[in-house]
């Protein structure tokens, strides 16, 4: 969250004196608070943090598929923002409001739109992600810019059922995420142990990053791994933008992110001497390029050309 605290006043800086109007759209915007699950400390979530961002957002939309969460926002933002007529609630599955949402807003459709995706695992659908880049067009060109939850983990954990046995439907709905079969090559694969856990995670988020830039026509995507503080891999968040100044404004605040990490500040010194702390706390470190070296933006790869990809399987698949 604090990466995106972080992103979200960039973006308006960014555009401000340059637009007149600004769009955030969460489609899945949760609790207006949360509740750091190590140390108990609350925190704001997403759509306050983006009501509260300065210079303002002009026009924002939060999504929440549960009836009482959308209502308890609702209450929440009017007691916080009264008399802010800048936002919408809007109740229901994002991949059927969706349409609405994006109508309500088609006069501003020219307007620079940061859209906000936290999904659990599959929840959004390859067509709705299709729909938000779609949205914007602009003389340049560009389109609004996602900033998506991807985890393979949850993902392959949702599709084995209960005991082990494969789920379809499941395996259905991580179908709609992708826009199709394709991540069920890179799951046989690692059932059959030619990848490993860590590949599979890689090339599942990969793949949605190729088909961002070669399915939807953006310019820039990048892979951000979230760790827990063992560094376990728990998720990764996909950022696709047509803009230097977003892929500008990441890179920093992931340098400043790992700058007040002990944990990131610990790999950073590996990375850099090639040395490994037996100790929890190693204060003796202070580089303002650590985030750089614990973080390179990789381009992403064509998942076909693996040589366990098997086009004839692809086929049969999607028939």
């Amino acid at each position: 969250m604090e990466i995106l605290t972080g992103y979200l006043p960039a973006f308006t800086r960014a555009v401000s004196g340059k637009s007149r109007e600004c769009i955030y759209l969460d489609l899945m915007a949760g609790q207006p608070k949360n509740v750091e699950r190590y140390t108990g400390t609350e925190f704001d979530g997403s759509p306050v943090v983006a009501m509260k961002a300065r210079p303002p957002f002009t026009k924002l939309r939060f999504g929440e598929l549960s009836a009482g969460r959308a209502q308890a926002l609702e209450t929440h933002l009017r007691q916080e923002f009264p008399g802010d007529t800048r936002y919408e609630v809007v109740q229901g599955d994002c991949n059927v409001t969706i349409d609405g949402v994006l109508a309500g807003l088609a006069d501003v459709a020219w307007a620079p739109t940061f859209a906000y995706v936290d999904q659990q695992a599959a929840e959004v659908h390859w067509k709705t992600i299709e729909k938000l880049a779609r949205f914007r067009r602009n003389k340049q060109g560009w389109k609004t810019e996602i900033w998506i939850l991807v985890s393979p983990t949850m993902i392959n954990k949702g599709v084995r059922g209960r005991g082990g046995i494969p789920y379809e439907p499941y395996r259905e709905q991580v179908d709609r995420l992708y826009g199709g079969g394709e991540w069920r090559q890179i799951l046989r694969a690692l059932d059959q142990r030619k990848i490993t856990p860590s590949e599979y995670r890689k090339q599942m988020v990969n793949l949605m990053r190729w088909k961002l830039e070669h399915e939807l026509g953006y310019a820039i995507t990048h892979r951000i791994p979230m760790q827990m503080p063992n560094k376990t891999e728990i998720y990764d968040m996909v950022f696709a933008t047509d803009h230097e100044a977003g892929d500008r404004i990441m890179q920093h605040l992931y340098n400043e992110a790992a700058l007040r990490e002990p944990e990131m500040m610990r790999q950073a010194k590996e990375a850099k001497t090639g040395q490994f702390s037996l100790f929890e706390d190693d204060g003796g470190f202070d580089d303002a390029n650590a985030g750089e070296r614990l973080w390179r933006p990789e381009p992403c790869w064509d998942p076909t050309a693996a040589d366990w990809w098997s086009y004839e399987e692809y086929l049969d698949e999607n028939r």
